[in-house]
């Protein structure tokens, strides 16, 4: 196996956030000591960056945003401040540093040592992974350091970068990744991915595709500028003529699935266990599990129709029950919890999937045409692989194929008014990309689900107490680095895409 010199991976430390957990996870082998071996496997590196960026994704971008829509909530602990948005700048250190240090740096190294050694298969996942990772950072804090970022002490103070710029070079970092990827296995001089890449085990098509649907996925972003031309463009990353392209199925879904044992866990399993009752479920989120509305009362019953996913995604409350609570946002207390799909050992962190795909469909098309009959039919796809994905239990009463299709006609149907076809689209897409952080981004551009404000989140970094628009720049950037924009707070400066 070939090896690299290391010369600037930064050994991970403990970050001090409570939504902070990567310390936890056994990288020994990827991320080393600058004092110590000067190398390390190119293939340890990637398995690293990859694992890493699952456990961000989890936990610092996916679940602190999902706080924010009402999917999970702050219920007691350290926890409670995230939701009302009272918590302290320095918390977000953790997302900052585990983007920028403990994935982008790894992922660069890849990419130059990559591209010396011609080894596209290598550079064309960094790449996917670099686009990614920067989609996340710039969608949470609006623009950051990107063209010079990443060179150490090389450049202590980064220019922060203009989010449009960054969104051009997410673009085209994932059209260079699919050149790369799409090279003869030939063209690489020497090992290709295998085992060491957690995702697909070095298929190269599934890499292909997902950057595709990343394509689509940040062309929808851009849909307040010009409606039209974004789903135009999501449709011609999906499709290559009238050929799919984009990610096939829930099998080959970008996700990272965790192990049993301590040291390689679930990052929300982790912090369930070692911080319990700290985070619960959002009332808004369990209504509409319950087939109810996000604004109705938290304790109101259970609806006619009841989402088949629910026993899956929550747990029970009170415990041995058959009914489900969310907590208000704003208010202390957990109640339903996150369930045994996303909060076992073995759980995995999505980064993107074929559900996903068939919403970005589904909405490109009622953008173009609303009444496009593949607009429903991209819809009923998007919430039948999530259904497949999730449901287990065949004996589930909730679950029954007869139930699903009752859902879907209830919940899931279009009827060519743009504005409901909008709202039951976004909507769906809620539930099925629970604690993934578009959710948040889906909200930020639609207004959709309608969720209520939370209480108490009235204060001078969240003026009016609007849902956020952005988070505030942490407190070591602010401190350390003396081009961070002044004045952040929770509601501005607005993102670029959500003007």
């Amino acid at each position: 196996m070939r090896t690299i010199q290391l010369k600037h991976i930064i050994q991970m430390g403990v970050m001090g956030s409570w939504l902070t957990i990567l310390t936890s996870c056994d990288l020994s082998k990827t991320n080393v000591n600058p004092n110590a071996s000067s190398e390390v496997s190119l293939s340890a590196v990637l398995t690293g960056a990859e694992t890493t960026l699952a456990f961000n994704t989890g936990i610092n971008a996916g679940l602190l945003t999902n706080i924010y829509t009402q999917q999970a909530s702050g219920a007691n602990g350290d926890a409670a401040p995230f939701d009302n948005y009272t918590t302290s700048p320095g918390y977000f250190n953790g997302t900052w540093l585990g983007y920028y240090t403990n994935v982008l740096t790894n992922l660069k190294i890849i990419q130059q040592t990559a591209t010396k050694q011609q080894l596209p298969y290598y550079s064309g996942i960094a790449r996917v992974l670099t686009a990614l990772s920067y989609g996340n950072l710039t969608d949470i804090f609006g623009d950051v350091p990107f063209t010079e970022s990443l060179y150490g002490n090389g450049i202590t103070n980064p220019a922060y970068d203009k989010q449009q710029l960054i969104y051009d070079a997410i673009q085209s970092q994932l059209d260079s990744a699919i050149v790369d990827l799409s090279q003869p296995v030939s063209a690489n001089l020497g090992a290709v991915p295998s085992a060491d890449d957690v995702l697909f085990k070095g298929t190269v098509a599934n890499w292909i595709a997902t950057a595709y649907t990343l394509k689509a996925r940040y062309a929808i972003h851009l849909s307040k500028f010009n409606a039209t031309d974004a789903a135009q463009k999501v449709l011609s990353y999906l499709y290559n003529g009238a050929t799919w392209r984009g990610i096939q199925n829930n099998s080959t879904d970008a996700q990272v699935v965790f192990g049993a044992s301590t040291t390689n866990a679930n990052p929300i399993y982790q912090q369930n266990t070692n911080r319990p009752g700290w985070v619960g479920l959002g009332a808004s989120f369990v209504n509409l599990l319950n087939g109810n509305k996000v604004t109705d009362l938290n304790t109101t019953p259970e609806g006619l129709y009841v989402d088949p996913r629910r026993a899956y995604f929550a747990t029970s409350y009170p415990t041995g029950a058959t009914t489900y609570q969310g907590s208000i946002a704003g208010v202390p207390g957990a109640f339903s919890r996150i369930g045994a799909f996303y909060g076992q050992a073995t759980s995995p962190v999505i980064l993107i999937s074929y559900s996903e795909a068939k919403f970005l469909e589904a909405e490109a098309r009622i953008m173009l045409d609303a009444a496009d009959p593949k607009a429903q039919t991209a819809l009923e796809t998007a919430v039948r692989a999530s259904f497949a994905k999730v449901i287990s239990n065949s004996s589930d009463p909730y679950s029954t194929p007869q139930k699903q299709t009752d859902y879907i006609t209830a919940k899931a149907t279009l009827n060519g008014n743009f504005t409901h076809d909008l709202e039951t689209i976004i909507t769906q897409k809620y539930i099925a990309l629970f604690l993934q952080p578009e959710v948040w981004n889906d909200y930020r551009r639609t207004g959709y689900p309608a969720i209520p404000l939370a209480q108490n989140a009235t204060h001078s970094a969240n003026p009016n107490g609007q849902i956020p628009r952005r988070i505030p720049y942490p407190q070591n950037e602010t401190s350390l680095n003396k081009n961070t924009p002044a004045g952040s707070t929770y509601q501005s400066p607005r993102l670029w895409w959500d003007r």
